[in-house]
Parts: C-alpha cells; structure tokens; sequence
C-alpha cells in the first residue's frame, strides 16, 4: 500500500493522537506446518529470526517512545530483537496474546475438520460469534480482548508512538474493528510474518500509512501463510473465499 487511507471508524479516546507500528513476529515452526498455535508459547525458528533482524532494520531510523509486546516468546523475541537495534526495552502486554485454541492448540487444520466437523461449519459461518473453540476462546471474546488491549494503549501512549509486536489474529483483528471489516475473516486480514502496518490515531480518525508491508524482507523470508487465524487455522470447507487486503510488497 503506497497511498494514506483515512478511517472514521476508531478516534482516539483521549482526543490526542497516538502512532503505531504493528509487526507481526517472525516465522515459527508451527507456522510453516499450518498447525493451530495461539496461546502455546513457542519459539522462532531460523527463518523468523532472520526476518526479527530485518524488520528491526526497517525500524531504526523510526523514533519510538515504546515497544508493546505479547508476553509470548515468539513475538517477545521479535521485540527483543528491535529493542536491541533501537537501545530499548519491551513491554509485555498480556491482552495481546493469540487466540487460545484449547485442546486444538498444536493440531492441524486437517484433524479439525476430521475430528470436530460441526465446529468447523460452525468457523465456515463468519456471523457466528460465538463459536467457541473446545477448552478456549469464543470469537466475540476474543475481539473483545483485543479491542480492550488497543483501547488501553491508546490511553496510556496519548501523544506517543509506539511499535506493538503481537500475532496474526490479534493484529488481524485489529485492523478489521478499524476499517469496519468482518473481524472473522482471518483469509482477507492476514498478515505477513514481520510485516508492518503503520497507523496514526488522532482524535478524529484513523491514518493507515502503510498496511502489511514486508518490502523489508528478502523473497526467501517471505510467507504466504494466509491462514483462518494467521498463527494457526487454514481455510475451512464452507468458508465465503476473500483476498488478503494486502498482497503486495509496497
């Protein structure tokens, strides 16, 4: 994305201005084996350190005031890695964990559909908000969750600029609550392993300056893991079929 898009839809709560850089943290092993992993904590592997290094390359001419992490290891880690470039410290910031899958943590999309058919006609429904996943999340709770936490950084970074280092769903569902888009449809909100989406909240809307961009990032490091949750789910059988907002390497 190259041009400013403007969106009415999140003003600042304290009618002050706050910027944001949301990255998605590196690869991990379970993303490259399409398996659910939200709330299990796992670690990067090569190729998502490789991308943490070029990503906090990306963030070095940019003055921060913070950078906001989940408390997860693999996001935790890619903050660490920018921290260490830009002289600074992370802070974790629990409700920006992953969805809690439950007893599907570190399974496939396969065995879910196989084992837990109903749920996933139930996921293949968008409009069903309240399907929860088995011994985890709901939807409805989990959007909540991450509206809270932005909510919360907002108030707390008014008139500062921040990077906030999370997940594929949790970024995903942020930007969907941002541009009005259905927050369930993790195929089009997909986002890039170490991608950034910057965005300026002011008192009257939202600026998104650039949006899943990874022209940081070499064609090798790059994934095309546009998944159910990014962090985890595939398409299910059923689902309406949408593009990722962003595609391109801007």
């Amino acid at each position: 994305m190259t041009e400013m898009r403007i969106l009415d839809l999140v003003k600042h709560p304290r009618q002050g201005e706050t910027g944001m850089y949301l990255i998605r943290h590196g690869q991990t092993e379970a993303n490259a084996l399409h398996q659910l992993v939200g709330s299990t904590d796992v670690p990067l592997d090569t190729i998502g350190l490789r991308q943490a290094q070029r990503v906090a390359e990306r963030m070095a001419p940019i003055s921060l005031d913070a950078i906001l992490s989940s408390p997860l290891q693999r996001a935790l880690a890619t903050a660490r890695v920018i921290g260490d470039r830009l002289g600074m410290t992370p802070h974790a910031v629990d409700g920006l964990v992953e969805l809690d899958f439950g007893h599907l943590e570190g399974r496939t999309l396969e065995h879910m559909v196989e084992q837990h058919p109903e749920l996933a006609m139930r996921l293949a429904n968008f409009d069903d908000h309240d399907v929860e996943w088995p011994g985890g999340e709901t939807r409805r709770g989990f959007h909540a969750r991450v509206s809270a936490a932005f909510l919360g950084i907002l108030e707390e970074y008014s008139q500062h600029t921040v990077a906030v280092v999370a997940h594929g769903g949790v970024i995903g569902s942020f930007l969907a609550q941002l541009e009005g888009g259905q927050p369930n449809d993790f195929i089009r909100y997909a986002v890039f392993n170490c991608s950034v989406t910057h965005i300026v909240v002011t008192r009257d809307q939202t600026l998104v300056h650039c949006w899943n961009d990874v022209s940081h990032l070499e064609e090798d490091d790059t994934t095309s893991d546009f998944s159910f949750v990014a962090d985890g789910v595939g398409e299910v059988d059923g689902a309406e079929e949408s593009e990722p907002v962003s595609k391109e390497r801007a």
